[in-house]
């Protein structure tokens, strides 16, 4: 059977139950308000998700993955003045079947509020799955193998636009380094508006640099050597208040992605890129009806290449550096169910598919979460 009408019947058979929604990943976000009230209080914060992921990827290029672990963030919070905040703390995860943590880190992050919608971040960032990247730019599984990033990182929110602009430095050198720096420079904002009680419009404008290079490191004899990749995306979704019994919100998207090498090293190099410009095309459709939701999607992309993305998308193989396929039509339908035990207490279940038509094979995916998040009172200063 041609894989565009087996990729439909699963389509229908997923939608007939209940219905289809755009990737929602914030049971996984951290931040919260700062409170002029809490100001010389001093409190511990813990935050846990307990994982299963299953990665069933098969096919010329890519590999499969299964992990099952934690992750841990013990802090202690202090709010010295009534806009200010100081975090600090540990990372801990843990793989099942590894004796040892993986990558554990210090945490340590400073907040200054502004104004109501207006922030500093200095230190461990608000980032991974909080910046609300799209999955061709940001891999999912990015969560458990680079959680913690450190920087800057400036944030803005109100009814009508939404900015992240940071500065993930993701490798510091020293003079005579024998590698050069790398650091991710991102921006998403978000513009939405209603157009009635029903239809809201929100258009996004996402863009990250991924660069390396620096000035100081032992192997910079000439600047051909560096790696400067520029991704934006832009677009247009809609999102339509249903109102009836069963059904949320149903929406409509469409987002246009660009790729363009600004420097890449030449072959043989560590870190040369098989294509300087790429573009990609994702048209998807979503409907949220409370604990469930679903969303469908149809990606086209041609040369397209985001270091930081899901490789699916992308014409790069994951575990092959020097082949590639120019074009790539992929077919996603993804499945989250949010079960809210308590307000702090979440289990969540999520299941993706995902249909390549050139290469006529399936890969997909499921997982299992349980956080629980929860903030003590300790003494007031």
């Amino acid at each position: 059977m041609n894989g565009k009408y087996i990729f439909l019947l699963i389509f229908i058979l997923f939608s007939i139950p209940e219905v289809i929604f755009s990737q929602d990943n914030s049971i996984f976000f951290t931040r919260t308000e700062i409170i002029d009230t809490n100001e010389n209080k001093l409190s511990f914060d813990i935050k846990t998700t307990s994982f299963l992921k299953n990665n069933e990827y098969f096919g010329y290029g890519f590999q499969g993955w299964t992990g099952i672990g934690f992750m841990l963030r013990p802090k202690l919070i202090y709010q010295p003045a009534k806009t200010t905040l100081i975090e600090a703390g540990y990372f801990l995860e843990k793989f099942s079947g590894r004796n040892e943590f993986y990558h554990p880190l210090p945490l340590f992050r400073i907040r200054q509020k502004f104004s109501n919608s207006f922030e500093l971040v200095f230190g461990q960032l608000y980032g991974s799955l909080e910046h609300k990247l799209s999955e061709p730019v940001y891999r999912f599984d990015r969560y458990y193998s680079d959680n913690v990033e450190y920087g800057i990182q400036f944030l803005f929110n109100n009814k009508y636009f939404h900015n992240d602009l940071w500065i993930n430095w993701e490798k510091f050198i020293f003079y005579d380094d024998p590698f050069k720096e790398e650091f991710v420079l991102g921006n998403v904002a978000e513009f939405s508006f209603d157009l009635n009680d029903k239809i809201n419009i929100i258009i996004p404008f996402h863009y990250t640099w991924t660069h390396a290079g620096g000035q100081i490191d032992r192997h910079d004899e000439n600047r051909l050597r560096m790696m400067s990749l520029n991704n934006t995306m832009t677009g247009m979704e809609m999102q339509y208040k249903a109102k009836l019994k069963r059904i949320k919100n149903i929406g409509l998207s469409y987002s246009y992605y660009n790729y363009k090498a600004g420097a890449n090293p030449p072959e043989g190099e560590k870190y040369h890129q098989l294509f300087n410009t790429g573009t990609g095309h994702y048209f998807k459709t979503n409907i949220d009806f409370g604990n469930i939701k679903i969303m469908a999607g149809y990606w086209k992309g041609h040369q397209f290449i985001a270091k930081r993305g899901e490789y699916l998308f992308e014409s790069v193989y994951e575990h092959i550096q020097n082949d590639s396929q120019d074009d790539v039509i992929l077919y996603t339908i993804k499945f989250i169910y949010d079960k809210k035990i308590k307000k702090n207490i979440i289990f969540s279940l999520r299941s993706d598919l995902y249909y390549q038509e050139r290469r006529n094979n399936f890969q997909y995916s499921y997982a299992f979460y349980f956080i629980y998040n929860d903030l003590f009172s300790l003494k007031k200063m």
